[in-house]
């Protein structure tokens, strides 16, 4: 477990163990600098590690208390507070062998400096405030983005975005805190110090950021995740052909024979730089088959869980009407799922019927096309990303922490209900309360309100050596 007021010095691996060209032992703490100089033989005799200055690098050897010669490598000095985690830091980079990633953490551990435990570098650098809480959860959902739109909201969120803006509120509403407290002070003289105007104003407008920032969080957690695609329509209408042209992958059969597709089967795409699970179900219908009816309700579940519908017909089909009725039916029911009807088949048969046209308005992504023809299945797909890109661009700021995401939730409770009893005129005191409340919850985000529990939760999730 972390503890907050270890001061120990620690080493880890910060590359990946197994072979390869290099490798990096990272070292933080009050003795790093003067350990490494006990095992470190620089190539120009006489020059001291102790000597030097930070942000340098050097060349030399490690030596064994035997004097034997385990790797030439290169020494990189970081002098607090100008390092990473804010303590004297060394990072070795040596060959990547195994064996002499295992001899020189050994031969550290041996000089007493201890091996560190998950996320205990990036702990050590929030407690040295040189980041905060968020940015230290950003950090971690840097190591393991997938996609180019997953770096790019990490690197915000490292570089302060989101952080800022929750401080910039916190310390208006602080402020304005202050204020109601001295006004609780002089309750006898009965001054007032907070104009209730602008407090009620600036509570509105604290109320608006944080329901856009928690409203964001579904993008941000989908986007996070990777966003859920679920192929529906009746049975043999073209879903395992789109499936398959969408992944550029046979992995649905395919088949003129009804009921094929009987589970779900599911297939991973980047579409400009955002991941998407695509899943193709069983065809919907009425069936006396045991095995299809599972496929059915499977199919049933996983709209449910999905942020996208496809939902294909083929355009060929004669029942117009049914076709209308069955689009009509999935965007009365998921009214706030994104929705793409796709009329398949149409080198069979372009779709047309009069009643269809003033219908066809209605819906925001309509596409005709024959997905046995990959360019016109990318025309799709190109819409499908350009819809999340334009809600990314819509947003400043994407919550994509869980934990974020709850406290907002928290603290707009407490603000909405603050700014209710302000509203019906109850006593400074209670609104005062919400208040207080609604700035915890702020607080925590960013780790100025925090417990020990939370962190050790937080930061045991990262890897070691970070």
């Amino acid at each position: 477990m972390l503890d907050l007021d270890d001061d120990t010095t620690i080493v880890a691996l910060a590359t990946p163990i197994g072979s390869s060209a290099i490798s990096v032992i990272r070292i933080s703490g009050k003795n790093s600098i003067s350990t490494v100089e006990n095992v470190f033989t620089s190539i120009k005799p006489g020059k001291k590690l102790e000597n030097q200055s930070t942000h340098t690098i050097h060349l030399g050897y490690i030596v064994s208390e035997n004097h034997h010669l385990l790797d030439q490598v290169l020494v990189s000095i970081f002098r607090s507070p100008f390092s990473y985690t804010g303590e004297n830091m060394i990072e070795i980079s040596c060959h990547g062998s195994y064996y002499i990633q295992q001899q020189i953490l050994q031969l550290l551990i041996r000089k007493g400096i201890r091996l560190a435990r998950p996320g205990e570098f990036t702990f050590r650098a929030f407690i040295n405030k040189k980041l905060d809480l968020s940015q230290a959860e950003a950090i971690a959902d840097l190591i393991v983005s997938e996609n180019k739109i997953c770096h790019e909201i990490s690197l915000q969120q490292i570089k302060g975005t989101l952080s800022n803006t929750i401080k910039s509120l916190r310390k208006k509403l602080l402020d304005f805190s202050s204020l109601l407290e001295l006004e609780l002070d002089f309750g006898e003289e009965n001054v007032i110090f907070a104009k209730r105007s602008e407090l009620f104003s600036f509570l509105q407008e604290l109320e608006g950021i944080l329901k856009d920032l928690i409203e964001s969080f579904s993008l941000g957690n989908a986007i996070k995740k990777g966003i859920d695609v679920v192929i529906i329509g009746e049975p043999n209408v073209g879903k395992s052909t789109f499936f398959n042209q969408a992944i550029q992958e046979d992995r649905s059969i395919i088949s003129h024979i009804k009921g094929t597709t009987r589970d779900c089967v599911g297939g991973k795409i980047i579409l400009n730089g955002i991941l998407f699970h695509f899943l193709d179900t069983a065809g919907i219908r009425k069936t006396k088959d045991p095995i299809e009816i599972m496929g059915v309700e499977r199919t049933m579940k996983k709209i449910e869980e999905s942020q996208v519908i496809f939902y294909i017909f083929d355009s060929s089909n004669k029942e117009k009407k049914k076709m209308i009725s069955n689009i009509q039916k999935i965007h009365k029911k998921y009214p706030l799922k994104n929705i793409f009807v796709i009329a398949n088949k149409s080198d069979i048969s372009p779709f047309y019927f009069h009643d269809f046209e003033s219908f066809k308005s209605k819906i925001p992504y309509f596409f005709e096309i024959s997905s046995k023809n990959y360019p016109e299945v990318k025309r799709v797909l190109h819409a499908l990303s350009s819809l999340f890109l334009d809600k990314l661009k819509e947003k400043k700021i994407v919550v994509t922490q869980n934990r974020h995401y709850e406290a907002l939730k928290l603290s707009l409770k407490e603000l909405s209900l603050a700014h209710n009893a302000f509203h019906k005129g109850f006593s400074i005191d209670l609104v005062s309360i919400y208040i207080k409340e609604a700035l915890r919850y702020l607080g925590e985000i960013t780790g100025e309100i925090t417990s020990e529990d939370i962190l050790k939760n937080i930061f045991s999730k990262f890897c070691i050596g970070k």
